[in-house]
């Protein structure tokens, strides 16, 4: 079988446009999603890239499940289910005690936050948190870290945050491969949120 080799002539020339990048980004100027598209242009503009080579790296099948989970997500969020779910698990929950219910809450919050994302679930959450804490009697700053701590959880699926989505096609990754290592971290911030916070909030 052929392999193509590869062009190093305009090799400068990319790593300029990566550096230029990520100094905007990282500068504030535009964010990550509108810079890349930017750069990706110049890439072939510059002769980095040809056509032919940029669209050969677009996986249709990740475009669809990406549609799909993003619709999903919108669903979940604008018909009220996200809330629906909340209150039922956190009312199973609700008679073990705080807790119970700060530990139940940031799991929850992990979870979602791979499906819808970090902003929306922080937003979503939020309220959900205070009128918990509120039920309980209970300090809500606790209630309202846990939301922001298992809200930056987003790191199990594709679809949970921009740059996870930037790095999936170049890198060849598939979903699973976000899960596979994403889960695990997400359980094991579960656990030290669920160890530490007692001892920290005094619960």
């Amino acid at each position: 079988s052929s392999t193509e080799l590869p062009f190093t002539a305009r090799a400068l020339i990319a790593r300029l446009i990566c550096l230029i990048m990520i100094l905007i980004v990282s500068g504030g100027i535009l964010p990550i999603l509108h810079m890349s598209v930017i750069a990706a242009f110049l890439m072939i503009i510059s002769g980095c890239l040809n056509i032919r080579q940029a669209t050969r790296s677009l996986d249709f099948r990740i475009f669809l499940l990406i549609v799909a989970a993003l619709a999903m997500g919108a669903a979940l969020q604008e018909t009220g289910g996200v809330n629906l779910i909340a209150q039922t698990i956190l009312g199973a929950v609700e008679p073990y005690g705080p807790y119970a219910v700060l530990s139940t809450l940031f799991i929850l919050v992990a979870i979602l936050t791979n499906i819808l994302s970090n902003a929306a679930t922080a937003v979503l959450f939020t309220p959900v948190a205070l009128t918990v804490s509120a039920e309980l009697g209970a300090d809500p700053i606790p209630f309202v870290f846990a939301v922001i701590y298992a809200a930056n959880c987003c790191f199990a699926t594709p679809i949970a945050y921009q740059t996870n989505l930037l790095v999936m096609a170049p890198g060849h990754y598939r979903f699973s491969d976000y899960l596979r290592y994403g889960g695990p971290l997400v359980i094991l911030l579960w656990l030290v949120f669920t160890l530490i916070a007692p001892w920290r909030f005094d619960l």
